[in-house]
């Protein structure tokens, strides 16, 4: 027997007098805290199916924490929270209720989201240590003329 995820259907196998469904899915991991979708906005450039603006608009329930916030998370602009950040991927319309719209966050966990930015400084820095010693050279070749 095949097991894999992408099967859309369980697989049934008998073993003795009795019939077993076998099926695999994807690790669930149940969060202290909720996100509700509270409204989306799609909008697209003039005349073109081109994406000017994905937005959602979503409320964090967290009882242990006592909070209670709206967040907008779109384009380039993704929530951080408790270590997992949320990302504006794909709008589109709820297959039960077609006139109501739905909204894909991909979630992702990355302990590293700080290296690029550490990266950024350092190369910042190292460019104004660069700045500097040519600056002192320029100056005190300059000052015996």
């Amino acid at each position: 027997w095949l097991v894999s995820s992408l099967l859309t259907h369980p697989q049934e196998l008998k073993v003795g007098d009795k019939m077993w469904r076998v099926a695999l899915r994807s690790e669930r991991q149940y969060l202290p805290y909720s996100v509700q979708l509270l409204k989306t906005t799609y909008e697209v450039y003039p005349g073109t199916d081109i994406p000017k603006n994905f937005q959602s608009r979503v409320r964090i329930e967290n009882q242990p924490r006592s909070e209670n916030r709206e967040v907008d998370i779109y384009m380039n602009n993704p929530l951080r929270y408790e270590g997992l950040t949320f990302y504006q991927y794909q709008m589109g319309r709820d297959e039960i209720d077609p006139n109501r719209p739905s909204s894909t966050l991909q979630v992702v966990e990355n302990p590293g989201w700080l290296t690029p930015y550490l990266g950024c400084v350092m190369v910042g820095a190292g460019m104004l240590i660069q700045f500097l010693m040519h600056l002192v050279g320029f100056i005190s070749r300059r000052r015996p003329a």
